[in-house]
């Protein structure tokens, strides 16, 4: 097996501190954690009625405890109980058919910790409470404070955007200036996308833009997803249509739309299933779509972007297709089940290589209770400013990166697998690999992410230098240990 050395880099000490708010999972029903703080993943489980169907969100505090859960009915605390005044969220006749299971709709909740509040949280949410109770016609918040360490709702179920919205699908992105957040949803059966932007102080919005392709019902469902550095958004429908733009963290607005069409396998339930979720991989060139039976990669750096690479094609009698796909604070991405109530989840060891290199692995994380159709909507919550896009207005101090090594942490050290290296802001670095006399062993130009590959490397002590290449007297270096 492969180690690598996955290299992210974030904004700043704050956003350093506050930047494992996606390090563990929650899964339900016998609720339990998947911890990936290490390099080793950790699970346990938690005594709880909470019972998730597709809804499935939670949060971490800064430190990767985890905080918050919610199955779209209500909000439960770590112990797995309903916190104050936590019950009762999306009133609507569709919710309350769904007690003791959880609501049914992907991506219909999503936490977002309250920009420069160190206890308050935002939940964005819904439910199909439109007439027909077929799709959702207003977008909630609630607003939970933790600052006694005990979570307390404060807010619940303020609308704040009433029109007809397609069903699930709802996401974010960090503000180019790396504090605030834009939300985003899609309309139903046209192009328009709502957006909103979150500050300390207020929701704003929406702002609309119609752009792309129509995406016309009854298979309109939603997902979507933003890459790891937040330059392109990405949405699917159940009949296998994708959306792939480029956004501009600035303004929020889209542009370049670019159609991919999902091979739609011949499903006897749903013969026009084609994307029923999707992902970036951590460096954003691969895009990968899945239906209940196929899982393929599309390379968004090809010539031609529809030939996209088959990674797996469940078989007939596979008590384990594939569902919802989502990327993990260790850098794999993983996949949920759909139509078997197995204990484990799909996963791609290395989504940033190309084709059968980016090691799918069957069933590959053993999970401790049923993980049939959910993995937890998850944003990069360790985004930074966009230096220099004119929007980078909080953080506008320089980056000395001898001065400010302090800042710069290997996660884990010693590594094995892979080990991630955090600095604090984006730029125009070179990333070195040397071995103990100083050879140069490997060398890569990048912004923000890249991978070195140590699968030949012996154990021992090796250094990784950066180097600003604006400023090449601008340099740190760190020792890191391989160990396998």
């Amino acid at each position: 097996m492969k180690n690598t050395f996955t290299l992210i880099l974030l904004s700043t000490c704050a956003l350093l501190k506050a930047q494992l708010y996606d390090a563990q999972w929650a899964i339900a029903p016998g609720l339990s954690y998947i911890d990936f703080r290490n390099d080793t993943i950790i699970m346990k489980t938690v005594s709880s009625p909470i019972s998730m169907t597709f809804t499935d969100a939670n949060i971490c505090d800064s430190s990767g405890n985890m905080l918050f859960i919610t199955d779209g009915l209500s909000i439960y605390g770590s112990d797995g109980r309903i916190i104050n005044n936590g019950d009762g969220l999306n009133p609507c006749p569709y919710t309350s058919y769904f007690i003791g299971q959880g609501l049914n709709i992907q991506q219909a909740a999503l936490f977002i910790p309250t920009p420069s509040h160190t206890n308050l949280y935002h939940l964005f949410h819904f439910s199909n409470d439109t007439a027909n109770e077929s799709r959702p016609g207003t977008l909630y918040y609630s607003q939970v404070d933790n600052s006694t360490g005990v979570g307390n709702v404060i807010l619940k179920n303020i609308p704040f955007c009433i029109s007809m919205f397609r069903e699930g699908g709802i996401t974010a992105c960090k503000h180019a200036n790396g504090r605030d957040y834009w939300i985003v949803m899609a309309g139903l059966a046209n192009n328009r996308f709502y957006k909103f932007l979150l500050t300390p102080d207020t929701l704003l919005g929406p702002f609309t833009q119609d752009i792309g392709p129509m995406y016309p019902g009854p298979y309109d469902l939603a997902y979507s997803k933003f890459s790891q550095d937040g330059s392109r958004y990405a949405t699917g429908a159940f009949e296998g249509l994708v959306t792939v733009m480029d956004f501009d963290r600035c303004t929020g607005e889209f542009s370049t739309p670019l159609t991919i069409y999902n091979d739609a396998s011949i499903d006897t339930l749903n013969p026009t299933t084609g994307c029923v979720s999707l992902e970036f991989s951590p460096n954003g060139r691969f895009l990968y779509v899945g239906d209940r039976i196929i899982i393929n990669q599309f390379d968004l750096q090809a010539a031609n972007i529809q030939d996209s690479v088959e990674i797996y094609r469940t078989g007939p009698n596979d008590l384990a297709q594939t569902d919802m796909l989502q990327l993990a604070a260790n850098g794999k991405l993983y996949i949920s089940t759909w139509n078997g109530g197995v204990y484990y989840c799909h996963v791609i060891n290395q989504p940033d290589s190309l084709g059968d290199s980016c090691h799918f692995i069957y069933g590959g994380l053993p999970t401790l209770t049923i993980n049939s159709n959910k993995v937890p909507n998850m944003i990069n919550y360790k985004l930074g400013p966009l230096i220099g896009s004119g929007c980078d207005t909080i953080n506008t101090s320089s980056f000395n990166l001898a001065k400010d090594s302090e800042l710069i942490r290997i996660i884990p050290n010693p590594a094995n697998k892979y080990a991630y290296v955090e600095i604090g802001t984006p730029g125009d670095y070179e990333f070195q690999l040397l071995n103990e006399t100083g050879q140069l062993l490997s060398a890569k130009q990048t912004r923000q992410v890249d991978i070195f590959d140590t699968e030949n490397l012996s154990n021992g002590v090796y250094f990784l230098k950066v180097v600003d290449r604006k400023n090449p007297d601008n340099t740190m270096t760190r020792k890191i240990v391989v160990q396998h």
